[in-house]
Protein backbone atom coordinates (compact mmCIF):
# COMPACT_ATOMS: atom_id res chain seq x y z
CA UNK A 1 0.00 0.00 0.00
CA UNK A 2 1.07 3.42 -0.99
CA UNK A 3 1.11 6.01 1.71
CA UNK A 4 -0.04 9.47 -0.14
CA UNK A 5 2.16 12.76 0.66
CA UNK A 6 0.96 15.72 1.58
CA UNK A 7 0.41 17.42 -1.58
CA UNK A 8 -1.44 14.08 -2.85
CA UNK A 9 -4.12 13.95 0.27
CA UNK A 10 -4.84 17.62 -0.12
CA UNK A 11 -5.43 16.92 -3.75
CA UNK A 12 -7.63 13.66 -3.11
CA UNK A 13 -9.26 16.16 -0.64
CA UNK A 14 -9.77 18.95 -3.50
CA UNK A 15 -11.15 16.13 -5.96
CA UNK A 16 -13.90 15.11 -3.43
CA UNK A 17 -14.95 18.52 -2.74
CA UNK A 18 -15.06 19.20 -6.50
CA UNK A 19 -17.11 16.49 -7.35
CA UNK A 20 -19.81 17.42 -4.67
CA UNK A 21 -20.33 20.45 -6.99
CA UNK A 22 -20.78 17.85 -10.12
CA UNK A 23 -23.96 17.48 -11.24
CA UNK A 24 -25.47 14.02 -10.71
CA UNK A 25 -25.86 13.15 -14.30
CA UNK A 26 -22.05 13.62 -14.70
CA UNK A 27 -21.01 11.12 -12.00
CA UNK A 28 -20.43 7.65 -12.25
CA UNK A 29 -22.77 4.91 -10.43
CA UNK A 30 -20.02 4.41 -7.84
CA UNK A 31 -19.86 7.79 -6.87
CA UNK A 32 -23.61 8.68 -6.67
CA UNK A 33 -23.86 9.21 -2.81
CA UNK A 34 -25.90 11.79 -1.00
CA UNK A 35 -23.97 15.16 -0.79
CA UNK A 36 -23.65 14.87 2.72
CA UNK A 37 -21.35 11.76 2.83
CA UNK A 38 -19.09 13.64 0.12
CA UNK A 39 -19.22 16.47 2.73
CA UNK A 40 -18.09 14.29 5.29
CA UNK A 41 -15.75 12.63 3.62
CA UNK A 42 -13.71 15.84 2.26
CA UNK A 43 -13.99 17.17 5.68
CA UNK A 44 -12.68 13.65 7.34
CA UNK A 45 -9.51 14.21 4.47
CA UNK A 46 -9.09 17.78 5.12
CA UNK A 47 -9.15 17.06 8.92
CA UNK A 48 -6.70 13.99 8.57
CA UNK A 49 -3.92 15.93 6.18
CA UNK A 50 -2.40 17.74 9.21
CA UNK A 51 -2.56 14.65 11.23
CA UNK A 52 -0.42 12.70 8.48
CA UNK A 53 2.45 15.07 9.17
CA UNK A 54 3.34 12.54 11.65
CA UNK A 55 3.29 9.08 9.88
CA UNK A 56 4.46 10.53 6.70
CA UNK A 57 8.45 9.28 6.56
CA UNK A 58 10.65 12.46 6.07
CA UNK A 59 8.34 15.23 7.41
CA UNK A 60 8.82 15.34 11.02
CA UNK A 61 10.95 18.70 11.50
CA UNK A 62 14.95 19.15 11.84
CA UNK A 63 13.93 21.09 15.01
CA UNK A 64 13.37 17.78 16.81
CA UNK A 65 16.80 16.44 16.79
CA UNK A 66 19.14 18.31 14.89
CA UNK A 67 18.60 21.37 17.07
CA UNK A 68 18.23 19.06 20.04
CA UNK A 69 21.33 18.09 19.46
CA UNK A 70 22.57 21.74 18.53
CA UNK A 71 21.63 22.62 22.16
CA UNK A 72 23.29 19.51 23.48
CA UNK A 73 26.44 20.72 22.27
CA UNK A 74 25.85 24.00 23.28
CA UNK A 75 25.69 23.49 26.61
CA UNK A 76 29.20 21.71 26.72
CA UNK A 77 30.53 25.24 26.61
CA UNK A 78 27.98 26.90 28.71
CA UNK A 79 29.08 25.81 31.74
CA UNK A 80 27.91 26.57 35.48
CA UNK A 81 26.60 30.27 35.73
CA UNK A 82 26.70 31.19 32.02
CA UNK A 83 23.92 27.70 31.41
CA UNK A 84 21.75 29.17 34.43
CA UNK A 85 21.79 32.04 33.02
CA UNK A 86 20.67 31.22 29.25
CA UNK A 87 17.80 29.40 31.05
CA UNK A 88 16.66 32.34 32.89
CA UNK A 89 16.60 34.53 29.72
CA UNK A 90 15.31 31.78 27.89
CA UNK A 91 12.14 30.99 30.55
CA UNK A 92 13.11 27.52 29.74
CA UNK A 93 15.62 25.01 29.46
CA UNK A 94 17.70 25.17 26.16
CA UNK A 95 17.51 21.21 25.21
CA UNK A 96 13.57 21.51 25.74
CA UNK A 97 13.23 24.12 22.91
CA UNK A 98 13.71 21.59 20.21
CA UNK A 99 10.02 21.64 18.83
CA UNK A 100 9.72 24.93 19.70
CA UNK A 101 9.80 25.86 15.90
CA UNK A 102 7.49 23.65 14.92
CA UNK A 103 4.82 24.95 17.83
CA UNK A 104 5.51 28.40 16.50
CA UNK A 105 5.01 27.36 12.62
CA UNK A 106 2.03 25.57 13.30
CA UNK A 107 0.62 28.15 15.12
CA UNK A 108 1.73 31.09 13.06
CA UNK A 109 2.17 30.03 9.69
CA UNK A 110 3.81 33.05 8.42
CA UNK A 111 6.75 32.64 10.77
CA UNK A 112 7.86 29.71 8.45
CA UNK A 113 9.16 31.78 5.99
CA UNK A 114 11.88 33.25 8.39
CA UNK A 115 13.72 29.75 8.93
CA UNK A 116 15.42 30.27 4.90
CA UNK A 117 17.11 32.93 3.36
CA UNK A 118 15.48 35.20 0.64
CA UNK A 119 16.88 37.93 -1.51
CA UNK A 120 16.67 39.81 -4.36
CA UNK A 121 17.82 38.47 -6.99
CA UNK A 122 17.68 34.93 -4.58
CA UNK A 123 20.81 33.58 -3.24
CA UNK A 124 21.94 30.50 -5.40
CA UNK A 125 24.87 28.49 -6.02
CA UNK A 126 26.06 30.51 -8.88
CA UNK A 127 25.95 33.85 -6.66
CA UNK A 128 27.75 31.85 -3.53
CA UNK A 129 30.53 30.97 -6.14
CA UNK A 130 30.95 34.56 -7.16
CA UNK A 131 30.77 35.95 -3.74
CA UNK A 132 33.41 33.08 -2.57
CA UNK A 133 35.81 34.11 -5.26
CA UNK A 134 35.81 31.04 -7.38
CA UNK A 135 34.61 32.45 -10.30
CA UNK A 136 35.41 36.00 -12.54
CA UNK A 137 33.40 38.48 -11.08
CA UNK A 138 34.20 38.30 -7.19
CA UNK A 139 34.14 41.04 -5.43
CA UNK A 140 31.22 43.08 -7.36
CA UNK A 141 29.07 43.53 -4.23
CA UNK A 142 27.67 40.64 -4.71
CA UNK A 143 26.82 38.57 -1.68
CA UNK A 144 24.29 37.56 1.43
CA UNK A 145 22.36 40.45 2.35
CA UNK A 146 19.41 41.89 3.93
CA UNK A 147 17.58 43.66 1.17
CA UNK A 148 13.33 44.86 0.88
CA UNK A 149 12.34 41.41 -0.20
CA UNK A 150 14.27 39.66 2.92
CA UNK A 151 12.46 42.43 5.24
CA UNK A 152 9.13 42.18 3.61
CA UNK A 153 9.23 38.53 3.02
CA UNK A 154 11.05 36.94 5.67
CA UNK A 155 14.61 35.77 5.60
CA UNK A 156 16.93 34.31 7.58
CA UNK A 157 19.50 36.53 8.03
CA UNK A 158 17.37 39.80 8.43
CA UNK A 159 15.74 37.17 11.32
CA UNK A 160 18.85 36.54 12.90
CA UNK A 161 20.57 40.74 12.66
CA UNK A 162 17.15 41.62 13.68
CA UNK A 163 16.98 39.53 16.88
CA UNK A 164 20.51 39.76 18.00
CA UNK A 165 20.47 42.98 18.08
CA UNK A 166 17.65 43.63 20.57
CA UNK A 167 19.97 42.55 22.96
CA UNK A 168 23.20 44.74 22.03
CA UNK A 169 24.81 47.14 23.84
CA UNK A 170 25.77 49.93 21.22
CA UNK A 171 28.70 51.24 22.86
CA UNK A 172 29.94 47.95 22.67
CA UNK A 173 29.04 47.06 19.11
CA UNK A 174 31.00 50.58 18.43
CA UNK A 175 34.22 48.44 19.59
CA UNK A 176 34.44 46.05 16.65
CA UNK A 177 35.34 47.08 13.19
CA UNK A 178 33.05 47.76 10.68
CA UNK A 179 31.55 45.62 8.57
CA UNK A 180 32.73 45.76 4.81
CA UNK A 181 28.77 45.56 3.32
CA UNK A 182 26.07 47.01 5.85
CA UNK A 183 24.00 44.67 7.76
CA UNK A 184 20.81 46.38 6.74
CA UNK A 185 19.16 45.33 9.88
CA UNK A 186 14.84 45.80 9.64
CA UNK A 187 12.66 47.52 11.90
CA UNK A 188 10.31 45.49 12.08
CA UNK A 189 9.83 41.54 10.92
CA UNK A 190 6.34 41.46 9.21
CA UNK A 191 6.38 37.62 9.93
CA UNK A 192 5.91 38.55 13.92
CA UNK A 193 2.33 40.65 13.19
CA UNK A 194 0.30 38.21 14.55
CA UNK A 195 2.44 37.59 17.48
CA UNK A 196 1.13 38.65 21.07
CA UNK A 197 2.81 41.26 23.00
CA UNK A 198 4.15 38.18 25.59
CA UNK A 199 5.13 36.29 22.19
CA UNK A 200 7.30 39.16 21.35
CA UNK A 201 9.14 39.81 24.98
CA UNK A 202 13.00 39.22 24.53
CA UNK A 203 12.61 35.41 26.32
CA UNK A 204 10.73 34.71 23.12
CA UNK A 205 13.57 37.26 20.72
CA UNK A 206 15.80 34.77 22.13
CA UNK A 207 14.13 31.59 21.43
CA UNK A 208 13.81 32.72 17.81
CA UNK A 209 17.49 33.83 18.03
CA UNK A 210 18.58 30.10 19.10
CA UNK A 211 16.27 27.94 16.46
CA UNK A 212 17.20 30.02 13.64
CA UNK A 213 21.37 29.21 14.56
CA UNK A 214 20.11 25.75 14.46
CA UNK A 215 18.57 26.28 10.56
CA UNK A 216 21.87 28.49 9.51
CA UNK A 217 23.70 24.83 9.93
CA UNK A 218 21.32 23.17 7.48
CA UNK A 219 22.82 24.15 4.26
CA UNK A 220 19.57 24.08 2.11
CA UNK A 221 17.76 26.57 4.11
CA UNK A 222 20.07 28.78 2.81
CA UNK A 223 19.70 28.31 -1.07
CA UNK A 224 16.33 28.77 -3.47
CA UNK A 225 17.90 26.45 -5.76
CA UNK A 226 15.23 22.98 -6.99
CA UNK A 227 12.69 25.06 -3.80
CA UNK A 228 15.53 24.64 -1.39
CA UNK A 229 16.11 21.00 -2.74
CA UNK A 230 12.19 19.58 -2.02
CA UNK A 231 11.71 19.45 -5.92
CA UNK A 232 14.68 16.94 -6.10
CA UNK A 233 14.19 13.30 -5.14
CA UNK A 234 16.85 11.02 -3.73
CA UNK A 235 16.39 7.20 -3.24
CA UNK A 236 18.07 5.22 -0.02
CA UNK A 237 17.63 1.84 0.84
CA UNK A 238 14.81 1.55 -0.78
CA UNK A 239 13.13 4.93 0.40
CA UNK A 240 12.27 8.08 -0.99
CA UNK A 241 12.53 11.57 0.29
CA UNK A 242 13.09 14.91 -0.96
CA UNK A 243 16.43 15.72 -0.53
CA UNK A 244 15.59 18.64 1.92
CA UNK A 245 13.66 16.27 3.79
CA UNK A 246 16.88 13.87 3.72
CA UNK A 247 18.96 16.59 5.34
CA UNK A 248 16.03 18.01 7.74
CA UNK A 249 14.58 14.89 9.21
CA UNK A 250 16.91 11.37 8.16
CA UNK A 251 20.01 12.71 8.46
CA UNK A 252 19.92 14.24 11.85
CA UNK A 253 18.29 10.58 13.21
CA UNK A 254 21.50 9.26 11.82
CA UNK A 255 23.89 10.72 13.37
CA UNK A 256 26.50 9.23 15.88
CA UNK A 257 26.88 9.77 19.49
CA UNK A 258 29.01 13.06 20.39
CA UNK A 259 32.79 13.06 20.96
CA UNK A 260 33.98 13.47 24.97
CA UNK A 261 33.17 16.99 26.31
CA UNK A 262 36.62 17.80 26.79
CA UNK A 263 37.41 16.56 23.18
CA UNK A 264 34.01 19.54 22.49
CA UNK A 265 35.42 21.78 24.83
CA UNK A 266 38.98 22.01 23.42
CA UNK A 267 37.46 22.34 19.82
CA UNK A 268 35.32 25.12 20.77
CA UNK A 269 38.66 27.04 22.26
CA UNK A 270 40.63 26.57 19.07
CA UNK A 271 37.78 28.03 16.90
CA UNK A 272 36.12 30.41 18.39
CA UNK A 273 39.28 32.77 18.63
CA UNK A 274 38.45 33.65 14.95
CA UNK A 275 35.00 35.22 15.87
CA UNK A 276 36.36 37.54 18.61
CA UNK A 277 36.98 40.72 16.02
CA UNK A 278 33.85 40.49 14.75
CA UNK A 279 30.61 42.14 14.49
CA UNK A 280 28.08 38.95 15.33
CA UNK A 281 25.72 40.00 12.73
CA UNK A 282 28.90 40.04 10.50
CA UNK A 283 29.85 36.73 11.46
CA UNK A 284 25.78 35.66 10.55
CA UNK A 285 26.71 36.65 7.03
CA UNK A 286 30.01 34.49 6.91
CA UNK A 287 28.70 32.21 8.40
CA UNK A 288 25.90 31.75 5.92
CA UNK A 289 27.90 31.99 3.04
CA UNK A 290 30.23 29.13 4.53
CA UNK A 291 26.95 27.16 4.57
CA UNK A 292 26.16 27.72 1.11
CA UNK A 293 29.64 26.67 -0.33
CA UNK A 294 29.04 23.35 1.66
CA UNK A 295 25.37 22.75 0.17
CA UNK A 296 26.80 23.84 -3.41
CA UNK A 297 29.77 22.11 -3.49
CA UNK A 298 29.20 18.63 -1.12
CA UNK A 299 25.22 18.34 -1.86
CA UNK A 300 23.40 19.72 -4.97
CA UNK A 301 26.96 19.79 -6.60
CA UNK A 302 27.59 15.84 -5.74
CA UNK A 303 24.08 15.22 -7.57
CA UNK A 304 24.56 17.56 -10.47
CA UNK A 305 27.87 15.45 -11.09
CA UNK A 306 26.98 12.10 -10.31
CA UNK A 307 22.96 12.23 -11.52
CA UNK A 308 21.54 12.47 -15.00
CA UNK A 309 19.60 9.27 -14.95
CA UNK A 310 15.50 9.07 -14.75
CA UNK A 311 13.92 9.30 -11.52
CA UNK A 312 15.20 9.45 -8.21
CA UNK A 313 18.77 10.15 -7.31
CA UNK A 314 20.61 6.78 -5.64
CA UNK A 315 21.78 7.90 -2.57
CA UNK A 316 24.90 4.44 -2.12
CA UNK A 317 26.19 3.76 1.06
CA UNK A 318 29.71 5.64 0.73
CA UNK A 319 27.87 8.76 -0.14
CA UNK A 320 25.83 7.87 2.50
CA UNK A 321 28.47 8.03 5.08
CA UNK A 322 29.42 11.48 4.37
CA UNK A 323 27.04 13.18 4.40
CA UNK A 324 25.41 11.79 7.79
CA UNK A 325 29.09 12.75 8.61
CA UNK A 326 28.89 15.85 7.40
CA UNK A 327 25.57 17.04 9.07
CA UNK A 328 27.52 15.34 12.48
CA UNK A 329 30.00 17.89 12.19
CA UNK A 330 27.69 21.10 11.51
CA UNK A 331 25.58 20.16 14.71
CA UNK A 332 28.66 20.35 16.56
CA UNK A 333 29.83 23.31 14.92
CA UNK A 334 26.56 25.17 15.11
CA UNK A 335 26.60 24.28 18.68
CA UNK A 336 29.80 26.05 19.43
CA UNK A 337 28.52 29.32 17.67
CA UNK A 338 25.44 28.99 19.56
CA UNK A 339 27.45 28.92 22.84
CA UNK A 340 29.60 31.83 21.64
CA UNK A 341 26.87 34.07 20.70
CA UNK A 342 24.72 33.07 23.50
CA UNK A 343 27.93 34.27 25.61
CA UNK A 344 28.12 37.67 23.71
CA UNK A 345 24.40 38.51 24.33
CA UNK A 346 25.34 38.03 28.59
CA UNK A 347 28.49 40.03 28.06
CA UNK A 348 26.12 42.56 26.30
CA UNK A 349 23.53 42.62 29.00
CA UNK A 350 26.22 43.15 31.51
CA UNK A 351 27.81 46.38 29.87
CA UNK A 352 23.94 47.94 29.43
CA UNK A 353 23.83 47.16 33.14
CA UNK A 354 27.01 48.85 33.89
CA UNK A 355 26.52 51.40 31.29
CA UNK A 356 22.61 52.45 33.57
CA UNK A 357 24.41 52.62 36.83
CA UNK A 358 27.60 54.88 35.19
CA UNK A 359 29.94 51.98 35.64
CA UNK A 360 32.54 51.23 33.18
CA UNK A 361 33.38 47.20 32.27
CA UNK A 362 36.02 46.03 29.90
CA UNK A 363 35.18 44.04 27.39
CA UNK A 364 37.86 40.60 26.68
CA UNK A 365 37.02 40.98 23.14
CA UNK A 366 38.00 44.65 23.03
CA UNK A 367 40.44 46.13 20.95
CA UNK A 368 44.22 46.55 22.95
CA UNK A 369 45.83 48.46 20.57
CA UNK A 370 43.12 50.61 19.76
CA UNK A 371 42.53 51.27 23.86
CA UNK A 372 46.45 51.56 24.11
CA UNK A 373 46.61 54.38 20.70
CA UNK A 374 43.51 56.83 22.38
CA UNK A 375 45.31 56.38 25.93
CA UNK A 376 48.48 57.56 24.54
CA UNK A 377 47.21 60.45 22.63
CA UNK A 378 45.31 61.60 25.44
CA UNK A 379 48.03 61.29 27.53
CA UNK A 380 50.57 63.14 24.52
CA UNK A 381 48.22 66.15 24.89
CA UNK A 382 47.73 66.50 28.77
CA UNK A 383 50.72 65.62 30.44
CA UNK A 384 52.75 68.29 28.59
CA UNK A 385 49.99 70.75 29.84
CA UNK A 386 49.50 69.59 33.21
CA UNK A 387 53.51 69.97 33.42
CA UNK A 388 53.96 73.25 32.30
CA UNK A 389 50.93 74.71 34.53
CA UNK A 390 52.39 73.04 37.56
CA UNK A 391 56.02 74.81 37.05
CA UNK A 392 54.14 77.85 36.17
CA UNK A 393 52.21 77.46 39.87
CA UNK A 394 55.19 77.15 41.33
CA UNK A 395 56.66 79.84 39.81
CA UNK A 396 53.82 82.61 40.61
CA UNK A 397 50.77 81.49 41.81
CA UNK A 398 52.10 79.22 44.71
CA UNK A 399 53.74 82.35 46.51
CA UNK A 400 50.61 84.35 45.50
CA UNK A 401 48.38 81.20 47.27
CA UNK A 402 50.65 81.03 50.16
CA UNK A 403 50.52 85.15 50.83
CA UNK A 404 46.63 84.87 50.54
CA UNK A 405 46.73 81.84 52.77
CA UNK A 406 48.61 83.15 55.71
CA UNK A 407 46.59 86.30 55.55
CA UNK A 408 43.12 84.71 55.59
CA UNK A 409 44.56 82.41 58.82
CA UNK A 410 45.36 85.39 60.73
CA UNK A 411 42.19 86.92 60.39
Amino acid sequence: MRVLGVAEASSHAAVVIRASSTPRSVLSPLSRRPPRSLFCVALSLRLLTPLSLLFLPGTSAYTKQGHERIAKVALVMLKGKYGEHVNKLLKGDLVGLSEWEEEMTRKYEDTAALHFHRQAPEWTCEQARVSNGSTAGAGDGAGVRCDGEGSESGSLFCALAYFFEHFAHDALLNEFPKPKEPIGTPDRLKALAKLTSVEQSPSHYLRWLVTLIGDLHQPLHLLQDANHGRNIKVLYRGNEYSLFAFWEDFLPKQLRPLSANKFLDEQYKARSPAWWDRLPTELFREWAKELSGIACGQILGVIQEQGGGPGPFRVDEELARKWKEQSYELTVLGGQRLAWVLKEILEHRRHKVAHKEGRGRFHPKRSWKKSLAINVGIAACVVPLLLLALRWHEGVGGLVLRRLMREHLKM
